[in-house]
């Protein structure tokens, strides 16, 4: 394991503590109870899909190396390193903004998607909640993404670095300013457009699905903002019953529907 790995992986553990606390100081959506029973079902699933990632990540970063013999992609160019890394950095979050999309416009890929969408309680370990198959579709698909763009394993590294925490921050349940919001919006996906992303609402569900960047929902009009959210209901229609949201329930939700 190398320093960037590691510090990625105590980069998201550590905030990803620190907003679960802040979110029971501060929290936006009030009145919660029954958090860990909440947290528990997410992190299951987060660990299932554990089984998936970190193979995975063994063999991308094989593959990775292999395949840049033959395509550098933006590793070929007479760019300068530091802006290829940009480049290659803002192709991969496009690419996460477009993967996100049509998991949503595409009906077989939004049956597994929506366990994401089926979570009533929005919280830092949401950022976690997807069923197996998407995140097995995921990893399979980026392979000739990322080869495609020429990226090496340190560079996966270092924007897991950064978007992970963003993706933690932007579905947290903390109450952060109205203006800081603003603000940080102009750059990167905040709570506050997160959270009209998981509306019950599909109109306005299908919004908002940037990672790391919200450029990407404003150039390609996906963009949505709902100022007054305080009552608005998350998750999905008719399956806010806690016996909806049982790691069997989610597990098995794709099939049954």
């Amino acid at each position: 394991m190398d320093t960037l790995q590691l510090t990625s992986y105590i980069t998201i553990i550590a905030l990803a503590i620190v907003f679960w606390i802040a979110e029971g100081v501060v929290p936006f959506f009030r009145g919660r109870t029954q958090r860990a029973r909440h947290a528990s079902a997410n992190l299951s699933l987060a660990g299932m899909n554990l089984m998936i990632l970190l193979p995975s990540g063994l063999f991308m970063a094989f593959i990775l190396h292999e395949a840049k013999m033959w395509w550098p992609g933006l590793r070929g160019t007479d760019l300068p390193y530091a802006l290829q890394t940009v480049l290659i950095l803002l192709s991969i979050d496009l690419w996460m903004y477009i993967w996100h999309r049509i998991n949503h416009e595409i009906d077989f890929l939004w049956r597994f998607h929506a366990v994401h969408h089926s979570d009533p309680a929005l919280d830092v370990t949401s950022a976690w909640r997807f069923h197996i198959v998407e995140i097995t579709f995921s990893e399979l698909l980026r392979y000739p993404v990322l080869i495609f763009i020429g990226a090496e394993i340190q560079d996966l590294l270092l924007y897991s670095l950064i978007m992970t925490p963003i993706i933690e921050f932007h579905h947290s349940n903390i109450s952060i300013p109205a203006a800081l919001d603003r603000t940080l919006r102009l750059v990167i996906p905040t709570p506050l457009m997160h959270r009209i992303h998981h509306s019950v609402i599909r109109t306005e569900h299908d919004s908002n699905y940037g990672s790391m960047l919200s450029i990407w929902d404003r150039i390609f009009n996906s963009f949505k903002l709902k100022e007054d959210i305080s009552a608005m209901p998350l998750g999905l229609i008719k399956e806010s019953a806690p016996d909806q949201q049982t790691i069997k329930a989610l597990l098995t939700r794709p099939f049954r529907l």
